[in-house]
């Protein structure tokens, strides 16, 4: 019987090290492709919502269960700051004129709370809540209250 001890061939590691990087590309090209249909969708869903009653009805649940827990605001919803006409930079810098950024259905909830609940004390806010990379990524729209009615 023949010795059968396996050969090892530089040729043979960097094909096989080509090989894994090729395939780590490719997994990452397909993430990446992923991640822009799912923000397409989500953007084109943004753009394309209607408020309903039962939207509202939950969302004034949502505040009354915070304002009963002491809290003093509420984070309705987030979206990518990529979504804003200007990726979210008058809102990360409070310039005025931010809430006309708001894209689709988040200005259509500006628009809600400025006619329902403005005029009982609520008040509005948009922030950028993370920097992944240093630049702006999502945005949360806020409604808060005072502590006291002083």
């Amino acid at each position: 019987m023949a010795d059968q001890t396996p050969s090892l061939s530089l040729k043979d590691l960097f094909a096989a090290k080509a090989a894994a990087v090729a395939r780590r590309r490719a997994e990452a090209e397909e993430v990446e492709a992923q991640k822009k249909a799912e923000l397409s969708a989500f953007s084109e869903r943004v753009q394309t919502y209607q408020i309903t009653d039962e939207d509202r009805e939950r969302a004034l649940n949502r505040i009354r269960r915070a304002f009963e827990a002491g809290e003093r605001e509420l984070m309705l919803v987030k979206f990518p700051s990529v979504l804003c006409e200007d990726g979210g930079r008058r809102i990360n810098n409070h310039l005025d004129g931010w809430q006309d950024t708001l894209p689709g259905v988040m200005h259509k909830i500006y628009e809600w709370w400025e006619r329902e609940l403005a005029p009982g004390g609520f008040t509005f806010s948009a922030r950028v809540i993370d920097f992944p990379g240093g630049m702006p990524g999502d945005v949360g729209i806020f409604i808060g209250w005072p502590q006291t009615l002083d």
